[in-house]
């Protein structure tokens, strides 16, 4: 894996369509709570639609002074199959001398108005 170290905090759509707003909002809202939790931004990297050998998270931070790995994916709705699938591929994975960690956020739970969707988004964050 190639790191392009210009583009660390780099946001990528995922899909143009209408349907996806809600969670390009969402991946946004993420992203600028991790940024601004983080003051010191030299010990973190944070990647959206980051190539992970054959997944692609929706959001992937890595925090490089306390070794861990977050990944976010962000569905409108999942079953609990989907969720065993995802979470046994997280676990699977392996990042040399980093600790990995998956965390879900379900769409349809989360509201839509924007100042309601910012508190609700703070439990995810860590």
């Amino acid at each position: 894996m190639i790191t392009d170290w210009n583009n660390l905090f780099k946001i990528r759509i995922a899909n143009s369509d209408k349907s996806f707003q809600k969670h390009e909002v969402v991946k946004l809202l993420v992203v600028m709570k991790i940024l601004n939790q983080y003051r010191n931004k030299s010990w973190i990297r944070v990647y959206t639609e980051f190539k992970l050998n054959g997944m692609t998270p929706d959001i992937y931070f890595e925090n490089i002074r306390t070794k861990s790995v977050v990944c976010y994916e962000i569905q409108k709705n999942f079953s609990k199959t989907w969720l065993k699938k995802k979470t046994e591929q997280y676990n699977n994975y392996e990042i040399p001398y980093f600790t990995l960690d998956f965390i879900p956020i379900q769409l349809k739970k989360l509201s839509s108005d924007i100042v309601e969707l910012n508190k609700q988004l703070d439990e995810f964050i860590f």
